[in-house]
């Protein structure tokens, strides 16, 4: 077995794996490193309960199509259904507002709580790209920093704008263009979660401009565009679960030549005077690199596992203050049947059941959850966005069995009183109660249950304080601003060592822009 590589991918998350898919068609020799038994990290199958499998992100509705068409994914099986409707989020009154594929349909459903809004819903998301159009920012491209992207704002209306959109609050910027108070809490659910924070809060409306920044960083096909469909709940559902987009790359990857090993886990990224020298696994072998990308927490790349001689004490600290606060917990449902929503038509009770629905039925809900959270509260009424990924993918569960998978907030890491072990079981009772509203067969359904706290997945997955995007989502950590100034464009002061994880821009989800974005500033300094 070879000891050299040209360049080492510490980590197997889907962004690892996009940046090693890059590298290994460019014809370098390109080792993936991962701790666990099987890639993918969050994107992968985990058996919650025997036979019940499911994965941390419920969907890849951020999944770049140019990654998904570079990496031939789907030649390598990747395949997607595209549940219609799509999304489905009921109200305490027992009305739904349900996103379908054809924006006809979805208007119809805005106009039945708001005929004003269906315009001002059309109008507002023209406002979000033309804002994205004008800043000139490319989700495929190092991001500016804030002095260039202030430089491009030409007009008042420009600044206005930029006030609005990334310094605003999700309730201020909602408030001024809609009036029904339904659709406000449908758009802000695409933003008010990950961050511990409340839709209230200022800089919250800034994820709104993702979709729109990535429509204007790539060409859009002449057929349907799922990104402009923002209340569509999904790219679309792989079949096979969130794993099979992991499994499509490491199979691109192994058939460019580059190799993957699990179960190894790196103890430490070794530097020299001159730059990175290699890595030294958990087992004492040692792997020579010139070249290494971390898929893991900046945190984690930089000062657990990083022996540098040269790297200074005041770069060190910035990187141990980095802002990570994460409130997330995750629920999975063993069910022997598909509960069915109140909402549900007669005769569309399993197309309703076999989209993503969101709980969250106000931004006044959203805040009250935050509001406990923020004192250190487990939220007695959490934000709840849930999937019945066995209706897609049978092969999720036991055969006439289903498993729903939920991602909740907010959970604080550190509670002001007791602790996760003992608040686990009862946060899980609370979501089960919540969801039951809306869906009155679910208790009679459940076999078993499994929750996991925010300490949890930091214990299973290295997610540090239980934040899924590594770092906060919010415009202090964006741009050119994430994960440092000194340290945004997927470079890091040492040399040959490159970040290529949610850590840096642009961010979390699961897109495989930031692996791409490595790859491509790494080829740009090798070639």
């Amino acid at each position: 077995m070879t000891n050299k590589y040209d360049v080492v991918v510490v980590g197997a998350g889907h962004n690892g794996l996009t940046c090693a898919g890059y590298l290994a068609r460019a014809g370098l020799k390109v080792l993936v490193l991962e701790r666990r038994d099987r890639v993918g990290g969050l994107c992968t199958e985990y058996e919650f309960m025997p036979g019940f499998k499911a994965s941390m992100p419920n969907s890849p509705g951020s999944l770049e199509p140019k990654v998904v068409s570079d990496l031939e994914l789907k030649k390598f099986g990747l395949e997607f259904r595209s549940p219609d409707p799509s999304l489905v989020v009921p109200f305490p009154d027992g009305r739904a507002m349900v996103a379908w594929r054809d924006p006809q349909q979805t208007a119809e459903e805005i106009g039945k709580f708001s005929v004003k809004d269906v315009t001002a819903y059309a109008n507002f998301f023209e406002y979000l790209n033309d804002f994205a159009r004008k800043t000139g920012v490319s989700l495929f491209k190092p991001p500016p920093t804030i002095k260039e992207l202030a430089q491009r704002l030409e007009t008042p209306e420009d600044e206005q704008a930029f006030s609005r959109i990334i310094l605003g609050s999700l309730k201020d910027l909602l408030d001024d263009w809609f009036e029904s108070e339904e659709l406000k809490s449908v758009i802000a659910a695409i933003s008010a979660t990950s961050n511990l924070v409340g839709p209230y809060t200022p800089g919250t409306a800034y994820l709104l401009l993702m979709r729109p920044l990535s429509l204007a960083s790539s060409s859009i096909g002449t057929g349907h565009d799922p990104r402009k469909q923002y209340l569509r709940g999904s790219t679309g559902l792989p079949i096979g679960g969130m794993g099979a987009v992991t499994q499509a790359m490491q199979k691109s990857i192994e058939a460019s030549g580059g190799t993957i090993r699990v179960g190894a886990g790196v103890k430490q990224i070794v530097a020299g005077m001159t730059g990175i020298e290699g890595v030294e696994l958990d087992n004492g072998e040692f792997i020579q690199a010139t070249t290494v990308a971390s898929n893991l927490h900046p945190r984690t790349t930089l000062i657990d596992l990083l022996s540098d001689p040269l790297q200074e004490p005041r770069f060190k600290q910035n990187v141990h203050q980095l802002p990570q606060r994460g409130s997330s917990f995750k629920l999975a449902l063993a069910l022997d049947g598909v509960p069915t929503f109140t909402a549900a038509p007669t005769g569309l009770e399993r197309a309703y059941a076999s989209c993503q629905f969101r709980l969250a039925p106000s931004l006044d809900y959203m805040e009250r959850a935050y509001d406990d959270a923020k004192y250190g509260r487990p939220s007695e009424e959490p934000i709840i966005l849930g999937l019945i990924p066995s209706l897609t993918s049978p092969d999720m569960a036991p055969e006439g069995k289903h498993i729903m998978s939920c991602n909740v907030w907010h959970a604080p890491v550190e509670l002001t009183q007791g602790s996760w072990k003992d608040e686990r079981g009862k946060m899980a009772s609370r979501c089960i109660e919540i969801i039951s509203r809306s869906m009155p067969d679910l208790k009679d359904r459940i076999i078993d249950y499994r929750a996991l706290s925010p300490l949890d997945l930091e214990d299973e997955f290295g997610l540090r304080d239980g934040n899924i995007m590594h770092l906060e989502m919010m415009p202090s950590q964006m741009f050119g601003l994430r994960p440092l100034a000194d340290c945004s464009g997927y470079t890091t002061p040492t040399t040959g060592l490159y970040l290529c994880g949610s850590g840096t821009w642009p961010g979390g989800t699961v897109s495989g822009i930031p692996g791409h974005n490595a790859a491509q500033t790494i080829l740009s300094h090798i070639k």
